[in-house]
């Protein structure tokens, strides 16, 4: 008996993630209103509206850029989803559903929130020597300045606010050339701490003044130069903590491409947008339950 061989059956890896998330998000959407669900002929569906939730998961997961490709490997896998034209409505269609569902994650997973980050990012539709031709999205996008590569793009501008753990917890969309502290405060309203860290770019004290008295909202920014600075904070301390942010941000870019998306509609973008929080979510979670660090996620 011995000498017989044994045969350990492996999990197919694509099985397991698809899987994976297929349990994390269909008890959340069975919680959803019958009427958004059962849709006029919601039966003569090829695929559940769980099923191209998770396989929007999984491009993200697999890092993959394109659409076209990513249809074609799913049908590979052996995973049933419509035509590749159908399949991208689909995916379209259930942004405020991937809205919803990331609400209710951060609602069961997120601790206290000692403090947040604020910060934007830039979502690039054309590049600088295109940005005064550049027609996409006339009427949403515009041209704006990027201070950190300081350079002119065409596009959007990703303001978000991150919980000191990592997890994103609001966001908007507005074109690059909105000033940041315009959209700060509508942003932060959204948010549940009282203690925001923030970067020169939101450097403004009738913001802040504001804030404070009105909302009980304490945001911090570094002081130019020609400032007296506080003697009682540790400014450089403070800086690193916002830099969480910006590494994050960088990790959302890895997986997903967002600063440079190819995208070519509002609800394609926005759909993506959310597709990608929604995992950044999960696997937040996911760090911070093995022990790990949620503003870290290492490799993919």
């Amino acid at each position: 008996m011995r000498g017989l061989l044994k045969v350990i059956v492996k999990t197919n890896p694509i099985q397991a993630k698809f899987q994976h998330f297929i349990e994390i998000i269909e008890p959340i959407y069975e919680t959803i209103n019958p009427a958004i669900r059962f849709r006029p002929n919601y039966r003569q569906l090829k695929a559940d509206d769980v099923i191209i939730l998770a396989c929007m998961l999984m491009r993200i997961e697999e890092r993959d850029g394109s659409e076209t490709y990513f249809h074609q490997k799913l049908v590979s896998w052996g995973i049933t989803v419509p035509e590749r034209s159908r399949y991208n409505r689909r995916c379209r269609d259930l942004a405020l559903i991937m809205k919803f569902m990331r609400v209710t994650l951060l609602k069961q997973w997120v601790p206290p929130v000692t403090y947040e980050i604020i910060d934007s990012a830039p979502i690039t539709l054309a590049s600088a020597r295109r940005s005064n031709q550049a027609k996409v999205l006339n009427g949403f996008a515009n041209k704006g300045y990027n201070a950190t590569k300081q350079t002119y793009y065409y596009g959007f501008k990703l303001h978000a606010v991150m919980a000191n753990q990592g997890y994103f917890l609001a966001w908007e969309l507005t074109p690059a050339a909105l000033d940041d502290r315009k959209a700060a405060e509508e942003l932060l309203l959204t948010a549940p701490a009282r203690r925001v860290l923030a970067d020169g770019g939101y450097l403004s004290q009738p913001l802040k003044d504001r804030l404070a008295t009105t909302f009980g909202i304490h945001l911090w920014t570094p002081l130019r130069k020609n400032m007296a600075a506080q003697t009682t904070v540790d400014t450089g301390f403070l800086k690193n903590q916002r830099r969480h942010i910006e590494t994050n941000f960088n990790n959302l870019d890895t997986v997903g491409h967002f600063e440079h998306p190819g995208i070519r509609t509002m609800s394609g973008l926005e759909s993506r947008l959310e597709a990608l929080l929604l995992w950044h979510t999960i696997r937040v979670h996911e760090q911070l339950a093995a022990g790990k660090s949620g503003l870290k996620l290492g490799h993919y």
